[in-house]
Protein backbone atom coordinates (compact mmCIF):
# COMPACT_ATOMS: atom_id res chain seq x y z
CA UNK A 1 0.00 0.00 0.00
CA UNK A 2 1.19 3.43 -0.84
CA UNK A 3 2.50 5.56 2.49
CA UNK A 4 0.59 8.39 3.44
CA UNK A 5 3.82 11.01 1.81
CA UNK A 6 2.94 9.07 -1.31
CA UNK A 7 -0.26 9.63 -1.79
CA UNK A 8 0.08 13.43 -0.66
CA UNK A 9 3.32 13.58 -3.62
CA UNK A 10 1.02 11.58 -6.25
CA UNK A 11 -1.87 14.25 -5.89
CA UNK A 12 0.42 17.12 -6.19
CA UNK A 13 2.28 15.18 -9.66
CA UNK A 14 -1.63 14.60 -10.70
CA UNK A 15 -2.84 18.21 -9.64
CA UNK A 16 0.50 20.05 -12.14
CA UNK A 17 -0.53 17.44 -14.56
CA UNK A 18 -4.33 18.26 -14.76
CA UNK A 19 -2.88 21.62 -15.26
CA UNK A 20 -1.21 20.57 -17.96
CA UNK A 21 -3.96 18.62 -19.72
CA UNK A 22 -6.28 21.43 -19.35
CA UNK A 23 -3.71 23.45 -21.10
CA UNK A 24 -3.36 21.38 -24.08
CA UNK A 25 -7.60 20.71 -24.17
CA UNK A 26 -7.62 24.57 -24.82
CA UNK A 27 -4.37 24.25 -27.08
CA UNK A 28 -5.75 22.36 -29.35
CA UNK A 29 -9.26 24.41 -29.58
CA UNK A 30 -7.02 27.16 -30.51
CA UNK A 31 -4.26 25.37 -32.75
CA UNK A 32 -3.34 27.67 -35.26
CA UNK A 33 -2.48 30.11 -32.47
CA UNK A 34 -0.65 27.46 -30.75
CA UNK A 35 1.70 26.54 -33.70
CA UNK A 36 2.31 30.40 -33.88
CA UNK A 37 3.67 30.03 -30.24
CA UNK A 38 5.30 27.10 -31.03
CA UNK A 39 7.23 28.08 -33.86
CA UNK A 40 8.10 31.42 -31.82
CA UNK A 41 9.78 29.19 -29.31
CA UNK A 42 11.75 26.81 -31.38
CA UNK A 43 13.11 30.23 -33.21
CA UNK A 44 13.92 31.92 -29.54
CA UNK A 45 16.31 28.64 -29.10
CA UNK A 46 18.02 29.15 -31.96
CA UNK A 47 18.09 33.23 -32.06
CA UNK A 48 21.47 34.28 -32.98
CA UNK A 49 23.03 31.04 -33.81
CA UNK A 50 25.20 30.49 -37.43
CA UNK A 51 22.46 28.84 -38.86
CA UNK A 52 19.93 31.27 -37.88
CA UNK A 53 21.70 34.49 -39.06
CA UNK A 54 22.68 32.30 -42.10
CA UNK A 55 18.56 31.90 -43.30
CA UNK A 56 18.00 35.53 -41.38
CA UNK A 57 15.80 33.75 -39.00
CA UNK A 58 14.44 35.45 -35.86
CA UNK A 59 11.58 34.63 -33.43
CA UNK A 60 9.38 37.05 -35.48
CA UNK A 61 9.72 35.20 -38.68
CA UNK A 62 6.59 33.90 -39.77
CA UNK A 63 5.53 30.60 -41.21
CA UNK A 64 4.84 31.90 -44.48
CA UNK A 65 8.49 33.20 -43.96
CA UNK A 66 9.98 30.37 -42.56
CA UNK A 67 8.65 28.31 -45.60
CA UNK A 68 9.89 30.96 -47.86
CA UNK A 69 13.40 31.51 -46.61
CA UNK A 70 14.29 28.03 -45.77
CA UNK A 71 14.58 24.73 -47.81
CA UNK A 72 13.24 21.73 -46.58
CA UNK A 73 15.82 19.46 -44.92
CA UNK A 74 16.94 15.88 -43.69
CA UNK A 75 19.22 15.66 -40.95
CA UNK A 76 22.08 15.18 -43.48
CA UNK A 77 21.40 19.28 -44.24
CA UNK A 78 21.73 19.64 -40.18
CA UNK A 79 24.37 17.48 -39.91
CA UNK A 80 27.49 19.96 -40.24
CA UNK A 81 25.72 22.21 -37.59
CA UNK A 82 24.85 19.23 -35.07
CA UNK A 83 28.55 18.33 -35.74
CA UNK A 84 30.02 21.21 -34.21
CA UNK A 85 27.68 21.65 -31.27
CA UNK A 86 28.77 17.91 -30.75
CA UNK A 87 32.53 19.20 -30.77
CA UNK A 88 31.28 21.99 -28.11
CA UNK A 89 30.25 24.73 -30.41
CA UNK A 90 27.00 25.45 -29.31
CA UNK A 91 26.44 28.75 -31.17
CA UNK A 92 26.48 26.82 -35.03
CA UNK A 93 22.77 26.27 -33.98
CA UNK A 94 21.67 27.11 -30.60
CA UNK A 95 22.28 30.76 -28.71
CA UNK A 96 24.93 31.61 -26.73
CA UNK A 97 25.75 29.61 -23.81
CA UNK A 98 22.46 27.29 -24.33
CA UNK A 99 22.93 24.59 -22.25
CA UNK A 100 22.42 20.70 -24.31
CA UNK A 101 21.67 18.32 -21.54
CA UNK A 102 22.38 15.42 -23.73
CA UNK A 103 22.57 14.43 -27.46
CA UNK A 104 19.14 11.18 -28.10
CA UNK A 105 20.48 9.64 -31.49
CA UNK A 106 18.41 7.22 -33.61
CA UNK A 107 19.33 5.41 -36.96
CA UNK A 108 19.86 8.05 -40.09
CA UNK A 109 19.73 7.11 -43.94
CA UNK A 110 23.64 6.74 -44.11
CA UNK A 111 25.81 4.19 -41.54
CA UNK A 112 26.54 7.42 -39.39
CA UNK A 113 23.60 7.71 -36.47
CA UNK A 114 22.15 10.62 -36.19
CA UNK A 115 22.63 13.01 -32.94
CA UNK A 116 19.68 15.22 -31.55
CA UNK A 117 20.29 18.00 -29.14
CA UNK A 118 17.97 17.80 -26.41
CA UNK A 119 17.84 21.24 -24.36
CA UNK A 120 16.26 22.03 -21.73
CA UNK A 121 13.11 23.25 -23.77
CA UNK A 122 12.92 20.20 -25.81
CA UNK A 123 12.72 18.33 -22.71
CA UNK A 124 10.40 20.37 -21.69
CA UNK A 125 7.95 20.27 -24.35
CA UNK A 126 8.63 16.01 -24.44
CA UNK A 127 7.73 16.01 -20.73
CA UNK A 128 4.83 17.94 -21.33
CA UNK A 129 3.33 15.37 -24.17
CA UNK A 130 4.17 12.00 -21.60
CA UNK A 131 2.29 14.07 -18.76
CA UNK A 132 -0.78 14.97 -21.15
CA UNK A 133 -1.04 10.89 -22.84
CA UNK A 134 -0.35 9.78 -19.25
CA UNK A 135 -3.03 11.65 -17.19
CA UNK A 136 -5.92 10.70 -19.60
CA UNK A 137 -4.29 6.87 -19.75
CA UNK A 138 -4.58 6.86 -15.75
CA UNK A 139 -7.98 8.76 -15.94
CA UNK A 140 -9.78 6.33 -18.21
CA UNK A 141 -7.87 3.66 -15.63
CA UNK A 142 -8.67 4.32 -12.25
CA UNK A 143 -7.99 0.67 -11.27
CA UNK A 144 -3.67 1.82 -12.15
CA UNK A 145 -3.50 4.57 -9.94
CA UNK A 146 -0.97 4.52 -7.36
CA UNK A 147 -0.05 1.02 -8.44
CA UNK A 148 3.50 0.11 -9.20
CA UNK A 149 4.86 0.27 -12.94
CA UNK A 150 6.81 -1.60 -15.79
CA UNK A 151 8.41 0.44 -17.69
CA UNK A 152 11.57 0.15 -19.82
CA UNK A 153 13.91 2.58 -21.11
CA UNK A 154 17.53 2.95 -22.22
CA UNK A 155 20.91 4.46 -21.03
CA UNK A 156 20.79 8.22 -21.46
CA UNK A 157 24.82 8.31 -21.17
CA UNK A 158 26.17 5.32 -23.41
CA UNK A 159 28.76 7.64 -24.11
CA UNK A 160 29.74 11.11 -24.42
CA UNK A 161 30.62 13.57 -26.68
CA UNK A 162 33.84 15.52 -26.93
CA UNK A 163 32.58 18.42 -24.76
CA UNK A 164 31.18 15.78 -22.25
CA UNK A 165 27.82 15.94 -23.08
CA UNK A 166 26.20 12.36 -22.58
CA UNK A 167 24.53 10.72 -25.39
CA UNK A 168 21.96 7.73 -25.80
CA UNK A 169 18.33 7.52 -26.03
CA UNK A 170 16.48 10.40 -24.40
CA UNK A 171 14.20 7.74 -22.15
CA UNK A 172 16.54 7.59 -19.64
CA UNK A 173 16.84 11.16 -19.38
CA UNK A 174 13.11 11.76 -18.39
CA UNK A 175 13.50 8.70 -16.03
CA UNK A 176 16.22 10.17 -14.23
CA UNK A 177 14.53 13.55 -13.93
CA UNK A 178 11.02 11.98 -13.51
CA UNK A 179 9.56 13.19 -9.86
CA UNK A 180 10.92 11.06 -7.02
CA UNK A 181 7.46 10.15 -5.47
CA UNK A 182 6.72 9.38 -8.96
CA UNK A 183 9.76 7.40 -9.76
CA UNK A 184 8.83 5.14 -6.39
CA UNK A 185 6.26 3.43 -8.71
CA UNK A 186 8.67 2.33 -11.08
CA UNK A 187 9.60 -1.46 -10.46
CA UNK A 188 12.64 -1.07 -12.59
CA UNK A 189 15.63 1.73 -11.22
CA UNK A 190 17.47 3.49 -13.67
CA UNK A 191 20.61 1.62 -13.03
CA UNK A 192 18.88 -1.55 -14.85
CA UNK A 193 19.45 0.15 -18.05
CA UNK A 194 23.10 0.17 -17.70
CA UNK A 195 23.24 -4.24 -17.97
CA UNK A 196 24.75 -4.54 -20.87
CA UNK A 197 22.90 -8.05 -22.26
CA UNK A 198 19.60 -7.67 -23.35
CA UNK A 199 18.13 -10.70 -22.00
CA UNK A 200 19.58 -9.93 -18.66
CA UNK A 201 17.86 -6.68 -18.62
CA UNK A 202 14.27 -8.55 -19.04
CA UNK A 203 15.26 -10.59 -16.87
CA UNK A 204 15.75 -8.18 -14.07
CA UNK A 205 13.14 -5.76 -14.65
CA UNK A 206 10.65 -9.23 -14.59
CA UNK A 207 12.24 -10.36 -11.25
CA UNK A 208 11.95 -6.82 -9.94
CA UNK A 209 8.37 -7.16 -10.77
CA UNK A 210 7.24 -10.34 -10.16
CA UNK A 211 7.03 -9.33 -6.48
CA UNK A 212 4.76 -6.67 -7.19
CA UNK A 213 1.39 -5.52 -7.82
CA UNK A 214 2.10 -4.12 -11.50
CA UNK A 215 -0.86 -2.30 -12.87
CA UNK A 216 0.02 -1.53 -16.46
CA UNK A 217 3.37 -2.11 -18.77
CA UNK A 218 4.75 0.72 -21.07
CA UNK A 219 7.52 0.76 -23.79
CA UNK A 220 7.46 1.91 -27.01
CA UNK A 221 7.88 -1.69 -29.13
CA UNK A 222 5.59 -4.14 -28.02
CA UNK A 223 8.37 -6.46 -28.97
CA UNK A 224 10.14 -5.73 -26.20
CA UNK A 225 7.34 -6.66 -23.79
CA UNK A 226 7.03 -10.06 -25.46
CA UNK A 227 10.78 -10.77 -25.22
CA UNK A 228 10.43 -9.80 -21.50
CA UNK A 229 7.45 -12.07 -20.94
CA UNK A 230 9.38 -15.15 -22.77
CA UNK A 231 12.42 -14.39 -20.71
CA UNK A 232 10.82 -14.70 -17.50
CA UNK A 233 8.55 -18.21 -18.76
CA UNK A 234 12.58 -19.77 -19.82
CA UNK A 235 14.26 -18.11 -16.60
CA UNK A 236 11.39 -19.45 -14.31
CA UNK A 237 13.07 -21.98 -12.66
CA UNK A 238 15.67 -19.23 -11.48
CA UNK A 239 13.10 -16.43 -11.21
CA UNK A 240 10.82 -18.76 -8.87
CA UNK A 241 14.00 -18.95 -6.95
CA UNK A 242 14.89 -15.55 -6.66
CA UNK A 243 12.05 -14.74 -5.61
CA UNK A 244 11.33 -17.39 -2.83
CA UNK A 245 15.38 -16.02 -1.72
CA UNK A 246 15.04 -12.44 -2.03
CA UNK A 247 17.63 -12.34 -4.00
CA UNK A 248 19.41 -11.46 -8.14
CA UNK A 249 20.88 -14.21 -9.82
CA UNK A 250 24.45 -13.60 -9.73
CA UNK A 251 25.15 -15.39 -13.19
CA UNK A 252 22.21 -12.57 -14.71
CA UNK A 253 23.66 -9.97 -13.22
CA UNK A 254 27.64 -10.87 -12.44
CA UNK A 255 28.90 -7.04 -11.46
CA UNK A 256 28.19 -7.43 -7.66
CA UNK A 257 28.05 -3.72 -6.98
CA UNK A 258 24.98 -3.51 -9.50
CA UNK A 259 23.78 -6.38 -8.34
CA UNK A 260 23.67 -5.34 -4.94
CA UNK A 261 21.87 -1.85 -5.84
CA UNK A 262 19.00 -3.27 -7.76
CA UNK A 263 18.58 -5.93 -5.12
CA UNK A 264 18.46 -3.53 -2.30
CA UNK A 265 14.78 -4.04 -1.62
CA UNK A 266 14.26 -7.36 -2.42
CA UNK A 267 13.38 -9.78 0.19
CA UNK A 268 12.43 -13.67 0.66
CA UNK A 269 8.99 -14.29 -0.10
CA UNK A 270 8.40 -18.18 -0.18
CA UNK A 271 4.25 -17.99 -0.34
CA UNK A 272 4.78 -16.03 -3.84
CA UNK A 273 7.34 -18.36 -5.19
CA UNK A 274 5.03 -21.24 -4.65
CA UNK A 275 2.00 -19.20 -6.17
CA UNK A 276 4.04 -18.76 -9.02
CA UNK A 277 4.67 -22.38 -8.97
CA UNK A 278 1.39 -23.33 -8.62
CA UNK A 279 0.70 -20.78 -11.95
CA UNK A 280 3.37 -22.61 -13.90
CA UNK A 281 2.00 -25.90 -13.52
CA UNK A 282 -1.42 -25.45 -13.73
CA UNK A 283 -0.89 -23.55 -17.29
CA UNK A 284 2.64 -24.83 -18.41
CA UNK A 285 4.05 -21.79 -17.99
CA UNK A 286 4.52 -18.68 -16.33
CA UNK A 287 2.70 -15.78 -18.37
CA UNK A 288 2.14 -11.90 -16.65
CA UNK A 289 -1.55 -12.68 -17.67
CA UNK A 290 -1.44 -15.20 -14.67
CA UNK A 291 0.93 -13.53 -11.74
CA UNK A 292 -0.34 -9.75 -12.64
CA UNK A 293 -3.95 -7.63 -12.71
CA UNK A 294 -3.23 -5.60 -15.35
CA UNK A 295 -5.34 -2.79 -16.26
CA UNK A 296 -3.81 -1.93 -19.81
CA UNK A 297 -0.58 -1.88 -21.47
CA UNK A 298 1.22 0.90 -23.60
CA UNK A 299 3.11 0.70 -26.57
CA UNK A 300 3.15 1.45 -30.18
CA UNK A 301 0.26 -0.16 -32.21
CA UNK A 302 0.18 1.20 -35.65
CA UNK A 303 1.82 0.37 -38.46
CA UNK A 304 3.64 -2.93 -38.88
CA UNK A 305 4.03 -3.18 -35.43
CA UNK A 306 -0.05 -3.95 -35.03
CA UNK A 307 1.33 -7.08 -36.20
CA UNK A 308 2.60 -8.19 -32.48
CA UNK A 309 -0.32 -7.92 -30.88
CA UNK A 310 -2.24 -10.83 -31.09
CA UNK A 311 1.18 -12.60 -29.20
CA UNK A 312 1.03 -9.32 -26.98
CA UNK A 313 -2.40 -11.20 -25.78
CA UNK A 314 -1.30 -14.47 -25.34
CA UNK A 315 1.24 -12.95 -22.94
CA UNK A 316 -0.58 -10.43 -20.94
CA UNK A 317 -4.19 -11.08 -21.60
CA UNK A 318 -6.69 -9.70 -23.13
CA UNK A 319 -6.61 -6.54 -21.67
CA UNK A 320 -6.45 -2.74 -23.19
CA UNK A 321 -3.81 -1.75 -25.36
CA UNK A 322 -3.25 1.84 -25.61
CA UNK A 323 -0.61 3.28 -28.37
CA UNK A 324 1.69 5.72 -26.89
CA UNK A 325 1.87 8.22 -30.13
CA UNK A 326 3.72 8.64 -32.80
CA UNK A 327 7.03 9.80 -31.20
CA UNK A 328 10.98 9.55 -32.16
CA UNK A 329 13.66 10.96 -31.14
CA UNK A 330 13.22 14.08 -32.72
CA UNK A 331 9.89 14.45 -30.69
CA UNK A 332 6.47 13.69 -30.28
CA UNK A 333 3.99 14.36 -33.00
CA UNK A 334 0.61 12.77 -31.68
CA UNK A 335 -1.29 11.57 -28.66
CA UNK A 336 -3.25 9.28 -28.43
CA UNK A 337 -6.83 9.11 -26.09
CA UNK A 338 -8.24 6.05 -26.83
CA UNK A 339 -7.11 2.20 -26.38
CA UNK A 340 -7.34 0.15 -29.60
CA UNK A 341 -6.70 3.57 -31.98
CA UNK A 342 -3.69 3.86 -33.48
CA UNK A 343 -4.26 7.40 -33.74
CA UNK A 344 -3.48 10.76 -31.72
CA UNK A 345 -4.24 13.94 -31.67
CA UNK A 346 -1.44 16.27 -33.30
CA UNK A 347 0.52 17.26 -30.22
CA UNK A 348 0.07 21.19 -31.46
CA UNK A 349 2.57 22.39 -28.19
CA UNK A 350 5.39 20.45 -28.99
CA UNK A 351 6.50 21.74 -32.45
CA UNK A 352 5.58 23.70 -35.66
CA UNK A 353 4.25 21.30 -37.91
CA UNK A 354 4.09 21.17 -41.45
CA UNK A 355 3.13 18.37 -44.01
CA UNK A 356 4.06 17.14 -47.25
CA UNK A 357 1.15 15.47 -49.44
CA UNK A 358 2.05 11.52 -49.89
CA UNK A 359 1.72 12.15 -53.68
CA UNK A 360 4.40 14.86 -53.50
CA UNK A 361 6.99 13.28 -51.39
CA UNK A 362 9.25 12.09 -53.67
CA UNK A 363 10.31 16.04 -54.53
CA UNK A 364 13.13 17.62 -53.15
CA UNK A 365 11.56 20.63 -52.03
CA UNK A 366 7.42 20.21 -52.45
CA UNK A 367 4.73 22.49 -51.25
CA UNK A 368 3.74 22.09 -47.54
CA UNK A 369 0.47 22.43 -45.97
CA UNK A 370 -0.26 23.76 -42.23
CA UNK A 371 -2.03 21.81 -39.88
CA UNK A 372 -5.32 23.48 -40.08
CA UNK A 373 -5.14 22.79 -44.18
CA UNK A 374 -5.38 18.97 -44.08
CA UNK A 375 -8.01 17.08 -44.60
CA UNK A 376 -10.05 13.49 -43.59
CA UNK A 377 -8.72 10.40 -45.52
CA UNK A 378 -5.43 11.61 -47.18
CA UNK A 379 -1.92 10.36 -45.81
CA UNK A 380 0.83 13.12 -45.53
CA UNK A 381 4.64 13.48 -44.34
CA UNK A 382 5.86 14.85 -41.02
CA UNK A 383 8.17 18.17 -41.17
CA UNK A 384 8.92 19.51 -37.80
CA UNK A 385 10.13 22.73 -36.22
CA UNK A 386 11.02 22.09 -32.81
CA UNK A 387 13.54 23.47 -29.53
CA UNK A 388 15.97 20.13 -30.47
CA UNK A 389 17.33 23.17 -33.30
CA UNK A 390 15.45 20.82 -35.93
CA UNK A 391 14.39 23.35 -38.62
CA UNK A 392 12.10 22.42 -41.50
CA UNK A 393 13.24 18.88 -40.74
CA UNK A 394 11.56 16.22 -42.79
CA UNK A 395 10.94 13.52 -40.32
CA UNK A 396 9.14 11.38 -43.10
CA UNK A 397 6.86 9.30 -41.31
CA UNK A 398 3.61 8.93 -43.23
CA UNK A 399 0.56 9.44 -41.61
CA UNK A 400 -3.16 9.12 -42.40
CA UNK A 401 -5.90 12.11 -41.01
CA UNK A 402 -8.84 9.97 -39.20
CA UNK A 403 -10.41 13.60 -38.35
CA UNK A 404 -10.02 16.47 -35.60
CA UNK A 405 -9.95 16.56 -31.80
CA UNK A 406 -10.81 20.46 -31.80
CA UNK A 407 -8.74 22.14 -34.02
CA UNK A 408 -5.76 19.86 -34.17
CA UNK A 409 -5.97 17.14 -36.75
CA UNK A 410 -5.99 13.16 -35.87
CA UNK A 411 -2.90 11.20 -37.29
CA UNK A 412 -2.56 7.45 -37.53
CA UNK A 413 1.21 6.87 -38.19
CA UNK A 414 1.37 4.30 -41.60
CA UNK A 415 5.12 3.62 -42.46
CA UNK A 416 8.36 5.53 -43.12
CA UNK A 417 8.64 7.36 -46.30
CA UNK A 418 11.20 6.38 -49.08
CA UNK A 419 12.34 2.88 -49.04
CA UNK A 420 13.16 2.02 -45.45
CA UNK A 421 11.93 -1.12 -43.95
CA UNK A 422 11.23 -1.40 -40.23
CA UNK A 423 9.61 -4.45 -38.23
CA UNK A 424 10.85 -4.25 -35.17
CA UNK A 425 12.09 0.19 -35.21
CA UNK A 426 14.97 -0.78 -36.86
CA UNK A 427 14.75 1.36 -39.92
CA UNK A 428 17.01 -0.40 -42.54
CA UNK A 429 17.41 1.70 -45.56
CA UNK A 430 19.06 0.43 -49.15
CA UNK A 431 22.06 2.27 -47.95
CA UNK A 432 22.09 0.19 -44.96
CA UNK A 433 21.77 -3.25 -47.13
CA UNK A 434 23.75 -2.28 -50.22
CA UNK A 435 26.70 -0.98 -48.37
CA UNK A 436 26.42 -4.39 -45.92
CA UNK A 437 26.87 -6.27 -49.08
CA UNK A 438 29.55 -4.91 -50.38
CA UNK A 439 31.56 -5.31 -47.16
CA UNK A 440 30.88 -8.91 -46.64
CA UNK A 441 31.90 -9.55 -50.81
CA UNK A 442 34.98 -7.56 -49.89
CA UNK A 443 35.94 -9.59 -46.91
CA UNK A 444 35.20 -12.74 -48.72
CA UNK A 445 36.46 -11.52 -51.74
CA UNK A 446 33.68 -12.26 -53.66
CA UNK A 447 32.24 -11.20 -56.81
CA UNK A 448 29.88 -7.92 -56.51
CA UNK A 449 26.37 -10.03 -55.13
CA UNK A 450 23.01 -9.02 -57.55
CA UNK A 451 20.57 -9.47 -54.82
CA UNK A 452 17.02 -7.77 -52.75
CA UNK A 453 16.98 -7.82 -49.06
CA UNK A 454 12.90 -8.45 -47.68
CA UNK A 455 11.27 -8.21 -44.71
CA UNK A 456 9.64 -10.71 -43.52
CA UNK A 457 7.22 -11.97 -40.59
CA UNK A 458 8.12 -14.73 -38.09
CA UNK A 459 8.86 -15.15 -34.45
CA UNK A 460 10.85 -13.17 -34.15
CA UNK A 461 10.74 -11.48 -37.46
CA UNK A 462 13.81 -11.31 -39.70
CA UNK A 463 15.53 -10.07 -43.11
CA UNK A 464 15.48 -12.80 -46.01
CA UNK A 465 18.26 -12.34 -48.64
CA UNK A 466 17.24 -13.58 -52.04
CA UNK A 467 20.25 -13.63 -54.66
CA UNK A 468 21.02 -16.46 -56.98
CA UNK A 469 25.07 -17.06 -55.69
CA UNK A 470 24.45 -19.60 -52.99
CA UNK A 471 26.84 -18.53 -49.97
CA UNK A 472 28.06 -20.47 -46.67
CA UNK A 473 26.45 -19.79 -43.31
CA UNK A 474 29.45 -17.83 -42.37
CA UNK A 475 28.96 -15.33 -45.21
CA UNK A 476 25.56 -15.38 -44.02
CA UNK A 477 26.23 -14.91 -40.66
CA UNK A 478 28.95 -11.97 -41.91
CA UNK A 479 25.95 -10.22 -43.71
CA UNK A 480 23.83 -10.10 -40.30
CA UNK A 481 27.04 -8.75 -38.50
CA UNK A 482 27.81 -6.14 -41.19
CA UNK A 483 24.02 -5.32 -41.00
CA UNK A 484 24.69 -4.36 -36.86
CA UNK A 485 27.48 -2.51 -38.19
CA UNK A 486 25.71 -0.43 -40.51
CA UNK A 487 22.56 0.33 -38.59
CA UNK A 488 22.76 0.44 -34.62
CA UNK A 489 18.92 0.88 -34.67
CA UNK A 490 19.18 -2.88 -36.37
CA UNK A 491 22.16 -3.98 -33.77
CA UNK A 492 20.16 -3.05 -30.90
CA UNK A 493 16.63 -5.11 -31.75
CA UNK A 494 19.23 -7.90 -33.44
CA UNK A 495 20.84 -7.98 -29.55
CA UNK A 496 17.25 -7.95 -27.63
CA UNK A 497 15.87 -10.56 -29.65
CA UNK A 498 13.52 -8.45 -31.54
CA UNK A 499 14.74 -9.61 -34.99
CA UNK A 500 16.18 -12.78 -36.32
CA UNK A 501 19.33 -13.64 -37.82
CA UNK A 502 19.45 -13.01 -42.13
CA UNK A 503 18.00 -15.73 -43.83
CA UNK A 504 19.12 -17.17 -47.31
CA UNK A 505 16.99 -18.19 -50.39
CA UNK A 506 18.75 -19.31 -53.60
CA UNK A 507 17.12 -18.02 -56.55
CA UNK A 508 17.16 -19.71 -60.07
CA UNK A 509 19.98 -17.50 -62.56
CA UNK A 510 17.95 -14.60 -64.07
CA UNK A 511 15.34 -14.23 -61.41
CA UNK A 512 16.48 -10.70 -60.70
CA UNK A 513 16.65 -9.84 -63.81
CA UNK A 514 13.31 -10.77 -64.83
CA UNK A 515 12.39 -8.94 -61.80
CA UNK A 516 13.82 -5.46 -63.05
CA UNK A 517 12.07 -6.19 -66.41
CA UNK A 518 8.92 -6.89 -64.21
CA UNK A 519 9.31 -3.43 -61.64
CA UNK A 520 10.31 -1.51 -65.04
CA UNK A 521 7.18 -2.66 -66.60
CA UNK A 522 4.85 -2.13 -64.02
CA UNK A 523 6.72 1.63 -63.08
CA UNK A 524 6.31 2.54 -66.93
CA UNK A 525 10.12 3.38 -66.50
CA UNK A 526 12.76 2.99 -69.31
CA UNK A 527 15.96 1.06 -68.34
CA UNK A 528 17.91 4.54 -67.90
CA UNK A 529 15.02 5.91 -65.47
CA UNK A 530 15.10 2.65 -63.41
CA UNK A 531 17.12 2.35 -60.07
CA UNK A 532 17.74 -1.00 -58.67
CA UNK A 533 15.98 -2.29 -56.05
CA UNK A 534 18.23 -4.05 -53.47
CA UNK A 535 15.51 -3.40 -50.36
CA UNK A 536 11.69 -4.23 -50.00
CA UNK A 537 10.16 -2.32 -47.40
CA UNK A 538 6.82 -4.63 -47.03
CA UNK A 539 6.71 -8.56 -46.00
CA UNK A 540 5.70 -10.64 -48.57
CA UNK A 541 6.86 -8.26 -51.13
CA UNK A 542 9.51 -10.51 -52.08
CA UNK A 543 7.65 -13.38 -52.64
CA UNK A 544 4.78 -11.61 -54.28
CA UNK A 545 7.15 -10.04 -57.07
CA UNK A 546 9.54 -13.06 -57.37
CA UNK A 547 6.16 -15.33 -57.79
CA UNK A 548 6.84 -16.08 -61.03
CA UNK A 549 10.65 -16.74 -60.75
CA UNK A 550 11.49 -20.53 -59.90
CA UNK A 551 13.55 -21.10 -56.58
CA UNK A 552 16.33 -23.51 -56.51
CA UNK A 553 17.61 -25.95 -53.98
CA UNK A 554 20.50 -24.80 -51.72
CA UNK A 555 23.21 -27.46 -50.33
CA UNK A 556 23.45 -24.96 -47.35
CA UNK A 557 20.67 -25.91 -45.63
CA UNK A 558 21.50 -24.20 -42.72
CA UNK A 559 21.51 -21.09 -43.86
CA UNK A 560 19.01 -21.78 -46.86
CA UNK A 561 14.99 -20.62 -46.03
CA UNK A 562 12.46 -21.42 -48.74
CA UNK A 563 8.88 -20.60 -48.30
CA UNK A 564 5.54 -21.16 -50.04
CA UNK A 565 4.92 -17.58 -52.48
CA UNK A 566 1.56 -17.78 -52.26
CA UNK A 567 1.27 -17.66 -48.42
CA UNK A 568 2.86 -14.03 -48.57
CA UNK A 569 5.50 -14.26 -45.59
CA UNK A 570 8.04 -15.80 -44.12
Amino acid sequence: MPTLLERIGCKLALFHAQRVYRHFQKAVDDAPHEQTRALRRALQVIDGSDFARRHRLTPDTTAADLRRMVPLCGYEGLRPYIERVWAGDVRALFRARSPILMFATSSGTTAKAKLIPVTKEFVRDYRRGWNVFGLKMLTDHTAAVLRPILQVTSRYNSQCSPAGIPCGAITGLLAKMQKRIVRRFYVGQPEVANIPDARARYYTLMRLGISRDVSFAITANPATLIQMARTAAQESEELIRDVADGSLSRRVVPDAALRERLASGLKPDRSRAAELERLRAAHGTLRPRDYWKLSFLACWTGGSLGHYLDTLRSWYGDIPIRDIGLLASEGRVTIPFEDAVPAGALDVTAAFFEFIPIECCHQDQPQTLLASELETGQDYAVVLTNTAGLVRYRLDDVVRVHGWLGNAPVLEFLYRAGRVASLAGEKLTEHHCAAAVRNVCQAFKLPELDFVLAPCWGDPPYYRLNCEVELSSAQVEALDRELCVQNEEYASRRASMRLGAVQLRLLAPGSLAAMDNKLMKARGAVSEQYKRVYLFTKPGDDDHILTAMRQVPCSNGAALQISNPARGGG
